[in-house]
């Protein structure tokens, strides 16, 4: 038994004084051969710092043989020594065979370090090696992808596809794809390889993205099938929640979009959207009560505060109660919402108190001029002000957006003839 067999002999039986020893013994007497093979072992096993004096041993004896190089770098990066690892990559020449994968291994180094740019022109000069090298193209596309570069990501995909490649490195290619148009927005695009993906094996995030899409698309009956199997699949999925409840919702199955709701928020109830969304199909279910609870529970949270009393103050004004409205609003942090201006007009007009609530409408039309809804409300509210030439420009705005509103049209041939 040569003394390298002895040391993982050694360290197989957790006596490393002896594997020290035997360290010694193999550097000393061993064939460079075993050697290199004890290198080896010792970095799949994880005793890296053993195997880096191996091959710096090595390169002692074979200083040409730059392979243990990439060997090097690779124990270095493991231990967190980037400037290291590049050290030993830079000693390998553009001359040498292992080029082409010290060129890999530095673009992925600079892709760490959050310089695409660099770690690119690594990749493009890799390709232009080996051109025909699928492993270089999908490092690329992957590159791109996680950058954000899309359109560049799923063009090098589809040249993966175009070589009868559906998967590399454990990675779908069709469902790269789809992901990356869905990023983009372009929803329909996505579909079929995300379907395509998906047949391949019903997998938790295959199943969401596709349901997702067809959300985005507004097919909410396919998006809460795909959904609802995918949370009888894993429970805990939190992010399918507020998409099914939604897609509930849109679908006006509302006790059961409440339900689920109700669960998301058993798994998560941190998360704030589901909270408005379940205030909502709560008091669409005339459950004030409830659809109040949930608000407040939302408050408890600390995030997006100040959305959570706007939508508040929405509540109190439908149930005619301004004061609370009010009170709301002056919790909030921000102090020029538009939105919470509305609220206060229509609050204080709703108390008679028209002076302030004139201010809040002028207060908000400065933003909201573009809003039907606001336009046609602050344009009455002029008109019953006595303030005709005024609630006139609003309203004839107000039908440059909806021509066809005759109620307003009325209103505006009533005001004429005055």
């Amino acid at each position: 038994m040569t003394y390298s067999e002895r040391m993982l002999a050694a360290l197989q039986n957790e006596e490393l004084t002896e594997a020290n020893l035997m360290l010694e013994q193999a550097l000393q007497k061993d064939a460079p051969e075993m050697l290199a093979s004890l290198a080896q072992e010792l970095q799949v096993i994880g005793f890296l710092e053993e195997a880096k004096r191996v091959y710096l041993h090595l390169l002692t004896i074979f200083p040409e043989e730059d392979s243990f190089y990439l060997f090097l770098a690779e124990i270095a990066i493991e231990d967190d020594e980037i400037d290291q690892a590049f050290e030993y990559l830079e000693k390998i020449t553009p001359a040498s065979e292992n080029y082409l994968e010290s060129l890999l291994i530095i673009a992925d180094l600079y892709q760490v370090l959050g310089i695409p740019e660099v770690s690119e022109a690594k990749l493009i000069q890799a390709k232009s090696l080996a051109p025909d090298e699928p492993l270089i193209l999908f490092a690329l596309a992957e590159l791109h992808f996680s950058n954000n570069q899309l359109g560049e990501a799923i063009n090098e995909y589809g040249q993966l596809k175009k070589q009868g490649l559906e998967e590399v490195a454990g990675v779908l290619l069709d469902e790269r794809i789809g992901s990356a148009y869905s990023m983009m927005g372009g929803f329909e695009e996505a579909l079929p390889f995300l379907e395509s993906a998906l047949e391949e094996d019903h997998t938790s995030d295959r199943l969401f993205q596709v349901g997702f899409t067809y959300y985005q698309l507004h097919d909410y009956q396919r998006a809460i099938m795909y959904l609802q199997e995918l949370i009888a699949l894993e429970p805990n999925y939190q992010s399918a929640y507020f998409i099914l409840a939604e897609s509930l919702k849109e679908e006006e199955q509302l006790e059961e979009a409440f339900e689920t709701a109700e669960q998301g928020i058993k798994e998560n109830p941190f998360q704030v959207e589901l909270l408005h969304l379940a205030s909502e199909i709560a008091y669409r279910l005339h459950d004030r009560k409830k659809a109040e609870e949930l608000l407040e529970q939302a408050l408890e949270t600390g995030e997006k505060t100040d959305e959570t009393l706007l939508t508040l103050s929405n509540l109190y004004l439908n149930e005619d109660e301004p004061e609370k409205a009010i009170e709301m609003i002056g919790k909030m942090e921000e102090d020029d919402n538009p939105y919470a201006a509305w609220n206060l007009a229509q609050a204080y007009n709703a108390m008679e108190e028209f002076e302030l609530a004139g201010t809040y409408y002028q207060e908000a039309y400065e933003a909201l001029n573009h809003e039907p809804d606001f336009l046609k409300e602050y344009g009455i509210f002029l008109r019953e002000d006595g303030k005709i030439p005024l609630s006139k420009q609003v309203l004839t705005q107000y039908l440059e957006l909806e021509p066809g509103d005759l109620e307003v049209l009325s209103l505006l041939d009533d005001s004429t003839e005055r």
